[in-house]
Formats: C-alpha cells, sequence, structure tokens
C-alpha cells in the first residue's frame, strides 16, 4: 500500500525549541476516515528521518491487512539532553513527544483518539516511559531491543551494562532514587501496574541474546519485573540476535503485527462500550482485550 511521508516543523512549548517531525499515512486514505495514531520512537544518533527507512514496513503491514491504516509519526528527539526525558530545569522530552506532540497532530489529522507507540533501543524506552506512565491513554507499546538496565537505581546497574551513551542515560535518569525511579521503566511499573491491568494497554518487548550493549540483561530483568507485578504482555528472547543485524526487519515486522492486533481488538471494545452505551443509557462498561502473561519465546 503506498503511503504519503509529510515533513514539518513544531515549536514546542515542553522543549522551548523547533522539533523536526516527520508524518507517514496511507496515500489511499479518504479525507473523512478517522484513523489512529502511532507514535514511532527512533534510537539514539538518530532522527525523525529513521521514519523514511521504516516507510516500507508501514506500507507491507498495511498492504497485508496486518495494520490498520493510522497515522504514524516521529519527532526529532535529541540523545545527549534528550533521552526522552523531561529534565529538570530544562527541557521536557517526555513531556513534548509523549503529550504536546500528539496533541499538535490531534489539531492537523482527524484521529480517533486511540494511540499506540514503537520504539527502537532509546526509543523503546522512551516508548515504555510514555505508555508505563499514562497508561490510560496508550492501547499499546512495542519495545524492541529497548534501553533498560537489570537494576532499579542508578549505582546498583553492573559497569558492563553501561557502554559508551548508556551511561549517560544512566546518570540523566537522576541521581537520588527518587528522580531515578520517576524515569525508570521499573518506576512507573511498580506505581502503576494496577492501572496498567485495569485498562488492559498491551505491551511487546524483545531483545536479541547477542546484543552488542548487553541490553538482553535488562529485557530479562524487566520480564521478570512484570510477571512479578502480574503485568500481562509478551516478551520475545531471539536467539543469536544482535542489537540491529539481520533479525531487524522480522522483528520490526512482528511488532508491527502485534500493534495492529491490539489496534483492533480496542476499535471492538471501543464499539461494544458505543453499543452498551447507547442500548443502557445507566450502564456503561470497558472490556479489556485479552493479552498474554509472560509469554516468553
Amino acid at each position: 500500500m503506498a503511503s504519503e511521508l509529510i515533513e514539518g516543523v513544531v515549536d514546542a512549548r515542553a522543549t522551548r525549541t523547533s522539533v523536526d517531525y516527520r508524518v507517514l499515512i496511507p496515500a489511499a486514505r479518504r479525507p473523512s476516515e478517522r484513523l489512529p495514531l502511532i507514535l514511532h520512537l527512533h534510537g539514539a544518533m538518530s532522527s525523525a528521518a529513521s521514519l523514511a527507512y521504516a516507510r516500507g514496513a508501514y506500507e507491507r503491514a498495511w498492504e497485508q491487512g496486518e495494520l490498520p491504516p493510522a497515522v504514524v509519526a516521529c519527532a526529532s528527539t535529541p540523545t545527549l539532553g534528550g533521552f526522552y526525558i523531561d529534565h529538570a530545569s530544562g527541557p521536557a522530552w517526555e513531556t513534548f513527544v509523549g503529550v504536546e506532540f500528539p496533541d499538535f497532530l490531534e489539531q492537523r489529522f482527524n484521529l480517533t483518539g486511540t494511540r499506540a507507540a514503537v520504539g527502537f533501543s532509546m526509543g523503546g524506552y522512551g516508548a515504555l516511559k510514555l505508555a508505563l506512565r499514562h497508561p490510560d491513554a496508550w492501547a499499546a507499546v512495542a519495545a524492541l531491543c529497548p534501553v533498560v538496565f537489570p537494576a532499579e537505581t542508578a549505582a546498583a546497574v553492573p559497569a558492563d551494562n553501561l557502554p559508551a551513551i548508556l551511561a549517560e542515560l544512566n546518570r540523566a535518569m537522576g541521581v537520588d532514587d527518587a528522580t531515578y525511579a520517576r524515569n525508570s521503566v521499573y518506576g512507573l511499573l511498580r506505581a502503576n501496574h494496577a492501572a496498567i491491568r485495569q485498562v488492559g494497554t498491551r505491551i511487546y518487548v524483545d531483545c536479541g541474546t547477542d546484543d552488542e550493549f548487553r541490553l538482553h540483561d535488562g529485557a530479562t530483568y524487566l520480564h521478570g519485573v512484570m510477571c512479578g507485578l502480574a503485568v500481562p504482555h509478551i516478551f520475545k528472547s531471539i536467539a543469536g540476535a544482535g542489537h540491529a543485524d539481520a533479525h531487524a526487519l522480522v522483528r520490526q515486522a512482528d511488532a508491527l503485527r502485534f500493534l495492529g492486533d491490539a489496534l483492533a481488538a480496542r476499535t471492538r471494545t471501543n464499539r461494544k462500550a458505543r453499543a452498551s452505551s447507547k442500548q443502557d443509557p445507566v450502564r456503561c462498561g470497558r472490556v479489556a482485550g485479552r493479552s498474554r502473561t509472560c509469554d516468553a519465546r
């Protein structure tokens, strides 16, 4: 299915900067058609231009019916000074990407209000934070080899898990335990696990066993935390896969298929809720989509 790639710049209040972005939409979209939003969060040392490289994956998923038509958007987020973190007395990149940018897109495009997020590496960390901090706002999140550590405080992260730029991210998350927890996927899970279960946000995490940055250690730890908190999720440990290698295209396709299933389930849930509301104005329930708990493959 052909697509249209739109480029733009938005003046971001949360960061006090001009932010470059890209938006991908199906070329066959009808002007009156309302679509869900998928946020595509890029990795470190990258930019919104990464959406152009992923364009073929989205087009194939649409063509094969594995992903419903959607508005896919990516905002350029810096690595140092960014990291999808709201920095004290500095730019609030998580707020921009997770709140201000989607609201901006709502004004430009005819959206349904249903949102999902997908991210790679640093973007996987950012995508998880968005969905876990505000689970009621996100139908699903897919994190491919996310930058998560096998510990829950800055000091406890093993030195072997802090190569190069990852040490900078670990420091940026906070020097004190309370700040670190607010920027930690684990801190958000421990604070919001009941809400995550209640609203049925679907979670997908993958990582290769041979990840060059040892992110498989953190992904496995994350899987254990979610199992311990009874948070439904899918975790794929991919034997022999590195950080970004020949497995990447298949992994990306699997993640988009997961998001497609989650978005379709949320659409069915919303339709049932609307139908129930019309039939009985006194009773208006919410039906959570099914998901698999602790599915490690």
